[in-house]
């Protein structure tokens, strides 16, 4: 018997079944072959038969008497934590179905399956990340974790460590494995919180039950440190259990001072927030407290920006130029893919030609409105806009090329989305620092005008 979850069940008296390749759940998941296994259970790779096999990841929670039932609490806690969350390095799930065969029950947890490696794994092989990708990897956990802080009530996850930290294809961290998570405030009859977490990466006020935001930061902290190390917290331990990051840490004083101050015994003397940790390893972005000497920054330098005339300013020269690199023209949009700065071939403008008479003009008219929108669009931030640095927070592909950032202006810090052609953003990574024009009188609109 399968159901959704809803209805009470009793406590379970011995494992569901093991599944096999081929073996299918709920008369749609296929199992394809298994992915990882756990202390309470195992993980799939299946393809969802009523989704055009689609490939998922299904999760298996095999329980044994009583001694299991508070593992099946656990993998409770991660479906509904999972449900109520929306975010791009978190694994969306799917389904979640319990199966009943007498008294032997397993539960299950289709989900988003994620192609990529652990950061467990990477350190077991000896790869090293280089710096740009280490800044991905933090600023990826580190998004993840404002977000998840910021929920209402906050959401911690308790247990981040390399083996919970997947990288995606193109580098980017998903977090995995919500077993353990819980909101920061709870109901009075709830009691204490569970102690749950991994030696090593949990500081001493989460074996104590009193988990908070900054104990996640902690966790960040060891995480980083292991992944840049390649040993494991508990080797940097002192006896009455104090990480001492080594003076000599690989990235310099800045990324020592962060991993320092993530894993400093008392939770008040830590970050308190993801946003403070990122800011902090990106002081050289936004022009903070100069690095000491010798230091290797996560950061790429900020780039210069030519001084512009008081608004309202005329569109012309340097501005002008700027404003049709921004602004590309119908037959640069065609290829997306080809750098502004390089020239068209006469083999691509003789394409364009040819779609144009094969589609009876309707290919030009469309990249032309695309022109004429973004255009539009432009104009207002060319001759009134404020210029500001900003840095990239997320490059997600859409039909173009979707990118997030954030901006300081007026002593405030704030987010912005632009749409930008393959070619250009194609070549950027969280972290890297762009141009923007701000329009503070819309809300703080803002474009991208880097083309580079």
């Amino acid at each position: 018997m399968l159901d959704d979850g809803s209805a009470t069940q009793p406590h379970p008296q011995r494992g569901g079944r093991r599944l096999s390749p081929g073996d299918v759940i709920a008369d749609r998941y296929r199992i394809v072959r298994a992915l990882g296994r756990g202390s309470f259970g195992h993980t799939y790779l299946a393809v969802d038969t009523a989704a055009s096999d689609r490939e998922v990841a299904v999760k298996q929670l095999r329980t044994d008497g009583d001694s299991g039932w508070k593992a099946f609490e656990l993998f409770e806690r991660e479906a509904a934590a999972l449900r109520s969350l929306r975010h791009h390095g978190i694994p969306e799930i799917f389904d979640h179905l319990r199966e009943t065969a007498g008294d032997a029950l397993s539960a299950y947890l289709v989900m988003e399956y994620i192609d990529g490696v652990s950061l467990e794994q990477r350190i077991d092989g000896g790869a090293s990340l280089d710096p740009a990708a280490l800044l991905r990897v933090a600023l990826g956990l580190l998004d993840i974790l404002e977000y998840l802080h910021t929920r209402v009530p906050p959401v911690l996850h308790r247990d981040i460590k390399p083996a919970n930290v997947l990288l995606r294809p193109d580098g980017a961290p998903a977090l995995v494995d919500f077993g353990a998570v819980r909101t920061v405030f709870r109901a009075a009859e709830e009691g204490g919180s569970t102690v749950v977490g991994t030696f090593g990466y949990m500081p001493i006020e989460q074996t104590m039950g009193q988990a908070s935001p900054a104990s996640d930061l902690y966790a960040v902290g060891a995480t980083l440190l292991h992944l840049i190390t390649r040993r494991p917290p508990s080797e940097f331990a002192s006896r009455d259990g104090v990480v001492e990051v080594p003076v000599e840490l690989p990235g310099g004083a800045v990324v020592r001072g962060v991993i320092a101050r993530l894993l400093a015994p008392a939770a008040s003397a830590r970050y308190q927030s993801a946003r403070e940790v990122r800011e902090a390893l990106l002081v050289p972005v936004h022009g903070g407290a100069t690095a000491p000497s010798g230091t290797v920054a996560l950061a790429r330098v900020q780039p210069t920006m030519s001084t512009l005339a008081p608004t309202p300013r005329a569109l012309a020269g340097e501005l002008r130029t700027r404003f049709d690199q921004v602004t590309l023209s119908p037959i640069r949009l065609l290829f997306a893919d080809h750098h502004p700065s390089q020239p068209l071939s006469a083999a691509q403008r003789s394409l364009m030609v040819l779609l144009g008479l094969m589609s009876l003009g309707l290919a030009p008219l469309v990249f032309w409105i695309f022109y004429n929108a973004r255009r539009t669009r432009a104009r207002p931030f060319f001759l009134h806009g404020v210029a500001v640095s900003g840095r990239i927070l997320q490059v997600q592909k859409t039909e173009w090329i979707q990118v997030t950032y954030e901006f300081i202006h007026a002593g405030a810090t704030r987010r912005g989305v632009d749409t930008i052609i393959p070619a250009v953003a194609g070549r950027w990574q969280p972290g890297d620092v762009i141009e923007l024009l701000v329009l503070p009188e819309r809300n703080y609109d803002s474009i991208i005008i880097t083309s580079t």
